[in-house]
């Protein structure tokens, strides 16, 4: 219970009280009380309404593009190549690795001189690329990386929720002469229903808190396309000292986060 309270429930409060107050940069000075100041600034703030759509925009496309090529690998696995263990294996390797490093990594692929993403390019005869420094493709660089890395995640949830799937209607669809996309449509998909909505789910969450990736390979850059939620708040609390502003930010995310996932799962039910 200490733990509890010191890691988590005290944070929590203490993040509440400091976005209804004006905390001065200087320690000396008190706490003034704001009421709801520091969150009618959200609806002004241009830079507030930058970093919420690009993290929506992060969101959909990569949480959309990993759940796609999770299920079409876990499909792909498990009716062919299900002996195959160590491809399974060598599948999950992106998604064992710590996030700083993936980062790291990529923005090294990325590089315009000699990333290795370019030597490609050149070697195919077609033109090179700034990559996470072009304004066209810094999201989509963005994105890539974390497909890159997250993919093996949803795999291995779909290959689980695959592998627990009952024989018997299968059976009895192909005597009916079932085609495979329609076992595909009307079995595997209501069967999986619960696997997918708690993939989607906690990729999602995780999407909305995006921050490592972005600020090793892009840094927000350029001219803020992929500046997301989580490090306009970093920015706001340390680099701009408003750390009040920022637990407001903070607060939001959680808030939306938080009745996104009990309306996803509500959802979720109702369908059942």
């Amino acid at each position: 219970m200490l733990v509890l309270l010191t890691l988590t429930i005290f944070p929590s409060i203490y993040m509440i009280v400091a976005a209804a107050t004006r905390i001065s940069p200087n320690p000396d000075l008190p706490w003034q009380f704001a009421g709801a100041d520091n969150f009618l600034r959200l609806l002004t703030d241009e830079q507030f309404h930058v970093g919420l759509w690009n993290t929506l925009a992060f969101t959909v496309f990569a949480v959309g593009t990993e759940f796609l090529l999770g299920l079409g690998l876990a499909l792909l696995l498990d009716r062919y190549i299900r002996r195959l263990n160590f491809l399974k294996t060598i599948l999950m390797l992106p998604m064992m690795l710590p996030p700083i490093a993936v980062a790291i990594t990529w923005k090294l692929i990325y590089e315009p001189q000699f990333g290795v993403l370019n030597e490609i390019m050149f070697r195919l005869g077609l033109p090179l690329q700034a990559w996470a420094g072009d304004v066209r493709l810094a999201m989509f660089s963005v994105i890539v990386a974390d497909v890159w890395q997250w993919t093996p995640f949803m795999f291995l949830l779909m290959l689980a929720g695959l592998a627990s799937l009952p024989d018997e209607p299968y059976e009895a669809a192909a005597i009916d002469g079932a085609s495979a996309w329609r076992q595909f449509w009307d079995l595997t998909l209501p069967f999986l229903k619960p696997v997918i909505a708690i993939a989607l789910l906690l990729r999602i969450m995780d999407a909305l808190r995006l921050f490592d990736l972005v600020f090793i390979l892009t840094g927000g850059g350029p001219a803020d396309r992929t500046k997301t939620l989580s490090l306009y708040i970093y920015q706001v609390a340390y680099r701009f000292a408003d750390p009040s502003y920022a637990a407001a930010i903070s607060l939001f995310v959680l808030f939306t986060t938080v009745a996104f996932s009990t309306w996803f799962i509500k959802r979720m039910r109702l369908a059942d």
